[in-house]
C-alpha cells in the first residue's frame, strides 16, 4: 500500500501522466525526434574542440590527426575508449589535406549541424504543443463532465467561485508548467546522460571532480520543491478565496448596492487579494532561489575543474589540451539542462499541487446513478407513491422528511403548502432524484424511481422554480433548451401559450435576442414565462412548480397564472406555493410541518379543519 507521499506525489504524477495516453503515438515521434535534437546537439558541441585546435595550431604544419598515439608507438582505437574511438573516427571524416581546407569544411559542418537541430527543434516543438493543449482540454473537459454528473449536494459542499478555480486556475497552472517543461522532461535527462557518459570517457578524475558537489545541490532542490509545493497549494486556495469573493460580488451586485455596501465588499475583496499577494510571494521568492543555487553550484564546480584539469594540462599529465577544452565545452553544456532539470522539478511540485486539488473533484464519487438493469420509462400511466420516505441532507443527522407518506394520481393537481424549513421543495426534489432518498421509497407506477434511468425519469418531468435559470443565448435556444428536434412554429406555440410572445417580438432582434447572463436583460415575469414556454415546448407529462410566482407583483403573477393554467391542461401537477390564492383549487392540498404531513384534503376541508393552514390563509388574506 503506498505511504502518503507517495500517493501524494509518485501517484499523483502517474495519474497526470495517464491523460497523455491516447496520443502515445505522438510522443514516440517527439522522443525520436528529440533523439536526433540531443545527437545534432552533441556533435555540435564534439566538433568545437577540433576547430579550435586547427585554428590555433602553427600555420605551416599539415592538418593534425586528432588521435593519441601511446609510448609503444601505436594507435589506442579501442571501441570500449569511447573518446578515442570518437576523436578517431571524426579526424577520418573532417581532416582535410591543408589546414585552411579543414577549417572551411568544419564551419560548414557546425552551420549544417546547428541548422539541422534547429529544424528538428521545430517540428518537435509544433507536436508538443499539440500535445500539450489537447492533455488541457482534455483533463478540463473531464473535470467538467464529472461536475456536471455530481447530485446536488456536492454544490452544497463547494462554493461556485472554489469549483470555477479549480477548473481554471489550478488547470491553468498545470497548463503552464507543461508548456515550459514537457520538452525539458523529454530531452534534458537524456542530455545529460550522454554528456556524463561523454565525460567520464574523456576523463574519470575531472568527472569525480565535478561530481562531488551534485549530490549536495540536488538535495537543496528537493527541499525547496517540497516546499514549493505546500506554498502552491496554500496560492490555488487563496486564488480561489478570491474568485468566490468575485463571483457572489458580481452576482449578487443588486443587495450590494441596495444596502450600499460597496466599501464594505471592496474591503473583503482587498484582503483576500493581499492574503494571496502573500502566499504568492513566499513562493515565487523560494522558486526564484533555485536559479542562482544551481548556477551558483555550477560555477564552483566549473571553478574546481579548471582548477584541476588545467594543472594536469599545464604539467602534461593525463589529458592533451584538446581533451580538456572539449571537457571543459560539454561540463559547460551540461549546466544549461542540470540547472533546468532543477526547475522542473520545482515547477513539478507546484503543479502537482494543482494535480492535488483537480483530483479531489475528479475523485468525488458520484453517488447518484444509473442501477446496471435500470429501465427506460417513457410515459405515466398511474400514480406518483412517496412511501415512507426519510431524508436528511449529507453530513446532516437532521431529517428533513420523517417517514413520510403520500400518493398523487394522474391528472391530479396536488399542492403543498408549510412554513420555511417544513421540507417542501426537499420533496419535490427527491422525484427527479436530484438527492437520493435514506429511507423508504419514491416510486412512479409502482416502480421505484432508483429502477428508472435518470434520463428517462427526467424526460418525464418539466420543472418551474422560483428561481429561474436562463442561460446567455437567444430567446428561441432558451426556450428549446435540452430538445434537438423542435421547429420554429412548436417555440412560437409553447411561447404563445405561456404569454411571452407579445413581450419577445417587440424585443430588438425578436427570439434570436440575446438575453444576457440568467437573463439579466428580462424582468423577472418575463423570465418566468419563458421558463413555462421551455416546459410546454418539452410536454411533459408531470410537471412541478416550486414557488413559480411568490415573488412576481400583481400583473406579472396574473399572466403567470394564465400561462400556468395552459400549462397544465391534461397533466399530472405538484405545486409548492406561498400564495394560496394559486393553488385554492387544487385538487388535492398537504400541510407539511417539520418533514411530516400534518393534514391533507382540498381548499375548503382544510379551511374547515387544519389550524395550521387556517393561519396561513389568513396571513394572506386578512385585512
Amino acid at each position: 500500500m503506498p505511504t502518503k507521499r507517495e500517493e501524494g506525489n509518485l501517484y499523483l504524477y502517474f495519474r497526470i501522466l495517464s491523460f497523455f495516453r491516447p496520443y502515445i503515438r505522438i510522443i514516440t515521434l517527439v522522443l525520436f525526434l528529440n533523439f536526433l535534437f540531443i545527437m545534432f546537439s552533441t556533435v555540435s558541441i564534439w566538433m568545437v574542440a577540433p576547430l579550435i585546435s586547427t585554428i590555433f595550431e602553427s600555420p605551416d604544419q599539415p592538418a593534425a590527426s586528432v588521435s593519441i598515439v601511446d609510448n609503444s608507438g601505436q594507435s589506442d582505437t579501442s571501441i570500449f575508449d569511447l573518446n578515442q574511438w570518437l576523436k578517431e573516427k571524426i579526424n577520418v571524416f573532417f581532416q582535410k589535406e591543408t589546414k585552411t581546407e579543414t577549417l572551411k569544411f568544419l564551419c560548414i559542418m557546425i552551420f549544417l549541424l546547428f541548422f539541422f537541430k534547429n529544424i528538428i527543434g521545430f517540428l518537435q516543438s509544433w507536436w508538443v504543443a499539440f500535445i500539450e493543449q489537447r492533455f488541457i482540454k482534455d483533463m478540463r473537459d473531464s473535470v467538467y463532465e464529472h461536475m456536471l454528473w455530481q447530485p446536488l449536494s456536492f454544490f452544497s459542499r463547494y462554493q461556485t467561485g472554489n469549483l470555477m478555480s479549480r477548473i481554471t486556475n489550478d488547470i491553468n497552472v498545470l497548463n503552464e508548467s507543461l508548456e515550459h517543461n514537457f520538452t525539458k522532461i523529454i530531452r534534458d535527462p537524456f542530455m545529460i546522460l550522454i554528456f556524463v557518459v561523454l565525460l567520464i570517457s574523456i576523463s574519470w578524475q575531472l568527472s569525480l571532480v565535478a561530481s562531488i558537489v551534485f549530490p549536495l545541490t540536488g538535495l537543496l532542490i528537493g527541499k525547496i520543491g517540497q516546499s514549493l509545493k505546500r506554498k502552491s497549494r496554500r496560492v490555488q486556495e487563496r486564488i480561489a478565496d478570491v474568485t468566490t469573493v468575485l463571483q457572489e460580488t458580481i452576482t449578487g451586485i443588486n443587495v450590494v448596492k441596495a444596502f450600499s455596501m460597496e466599501k464594505y465588499e471592496s474591503d473583503k475583496f482587498n484582503k483576500k487579494t493581499y492574503e494571496h499577494f502573500r502566499t504568492a510571494l513566499r513562493k515565487t521568492r523560494l522558486h526564484r532561489l533555485s536559479g542562482p543555487l544551481s548556477e551558483v553550484t555550477g560555477i564552483g564546480i566549473m571553478v574546481c575543474v579548471l582548477w584541476y584539469g588545467g594543472q594536469l594540462v599545464l604539467t602534461g599529465q593525463l589529458l592533451s589540451s584538446e581533451d580538456f577544452i572539449r571537457f571543459i565545452a560539454i561540463l559547460f553544456s551540461l549546466m544549461d539542462p542540470i540547472k533546468k532539470m532543477g526547475e522542473i522539478n520545482n515547477d513539478i511540485q507546484i503543479s502537482l499541487a494543482s494535480g492535488r486539488r483537480i483530483f479531489d473533484i475528479l475523485d468525488a464519487p458520484i453517488a447518484i446513478t444509473d442501477k446496471p438493469d435500470a429501465m427506460v420509462k417513457t410515459d405515466f400511466t398511474g400514480q406518483i407513491s412517496y412511501k415512507q420516505v426519510s431524508f436528511s441532507y449529507p453530513g446532516s443527522e437532521e431529517l428533513v422528511l420523517n417517514e413520510l407518506s403520500l400518493a398523487v394520481k394522474k391528472g391530479e393537481k396536488f399542492a403543498i403548502v408549510g412554513g420555511s424549513g417544513a421540507g417542501k421543495t426537499t420533496l419535490v426534489n427527491l422525484l427527479p432524484r436530484f438527492y437520493d432518498v435514506n429511507g423508504g421509497a419514491v416510486c412512479i407506477d409502482g416502480i421505484d424511481i432508483r429502477d428508472i434511468t435518470m434520463d428517462s425519469l427526467r424526460k418525464l418531468m418539466g420543472i418551474v422554480t422560483q428561481d429561474v435559470i436562463l442561460f446567455n443565448d437567444t430567446v428561441a435556444n432558451n426556450i428549446a433548451y435540452g430538445l434537438a428536434d423542435y421547429s420554429r412554429d412548436e417555440i412560437l406555440r409553447a411561447a404563445k401559450l405561456a404569454n411571452a410572445h407579445p413581450f419577445i417580438e417587440q424585443m430588438p432582434e425578436g427570439y434570436e435576442t440575446m438575453i444576457g447572463e440568467r437573463g439579466t436583460r428580462l424582468s423577472g415575469g418575463q423570465r418566468q414565462r419563458i421558463s413555462i414556454a421551455r416546459a410546454i415546448l418539452k410536454n411533459p407529462p408531470i410537471l412541478i412548480f416550486d414557488e413559480a410566482t411568490s415573488s412576481l407583483d400583481s400583473e406579472a403573477e396574473h399572466l403567470i397564472q394564465q400561462a400556468i393554467e395552459n400549462l397544465i391542461q391534461q397533466r399530472t401537477v405538484l405545486i409548492i406555493a406561498h400564495r394560496l390564492s394559486t393553488i385554492m383549487n387544487s385538487d388535492k392540498i398537504i400541510v407539511l410541518e417539520e418533514g411530516k404531513i400534518i393534514d391533507r384534503g382540498t381548499h375548503d376541508q382544510l379551511l374547515e379543519r387544519s389550524e395550521r393552514y387556517r393561519y396561513l390563509y389568513e396571513l394572506q388574506f386578512s385585512v
